[in-house]
């Protein structure tokens, strides 16, 4: 007796059919999932700058401002020292002041707001501590919201600790 080798026509339809329903189910979730997923990563985004900002300040005894921009949904992170002109500690990038990072959020994510004080910008002083664009001491918060409505919140307290909430 020959055997043929391979599938049937009625065994290929059933395997596209599983295939089918599979995705069916599973894309939807997929689409939902990925605005908190970018959301989540945007936070996360936020709080390594926020650390990168601190750990730069204490290693290099040296002011590292930080500004958050609502409007455009970013951020940037410099060297405040008054390299090449202008003035230290002024929140304003002048000269050849090194930047840290910066950049816009992922597509989708809005930045809310950004309140340190009565400003959008802070600064860590050598310590390590955050200092306000008044020279008072504080933190703040950055609220990120994503397409679906979902906020999370980085949090930087008085002593410079930041976390996501």
């Amino acid at each position: 007796m020959k055997r043929d080798s391979g599938l049937t026509l009625v065994e290929l339809m059933v395997v596209i059919s599983i295939i089918a329903i599979m995705s069916a189910v599973a894309i939807p979730n997929l689409i939902s999932w990925l605005p908190n997923y970018r959301l989540n990563g945007a936070a996360r985004e936020v709080l390594s700058a926020i650390e990168l900002a601190r750990l730069t300040a204490v290693r290099e005894n040296a002011s590292v401002a930080v500004t958050f921009t609502p409007g455009n949904a970013a951020y940037h992170l410099w060297v405040d020292n008054g390299e090449g002109g202008g003035g230290a500690n002024d929140f304003t990038q002048n000269g050849t002041e090194r930047t840290l990072r910066g950049g816009p959020m992922p597509p989708s994510i809005a930045m809310s707001s950004a309140v340190f004080g009565a400003s959008s910008s802070f600064r860590f002083n050598g310590t390590g501590l955050p200092l306000r664009t008044d020279g008072s001491p504080g933190g703040g918060a950055v609220v990120l919201t994503n397409s679906k409505g979902k906020t999370l919140t980085v949090t930087l307290s008085s002593g410079g600790n930041a976390r996501i909430q």
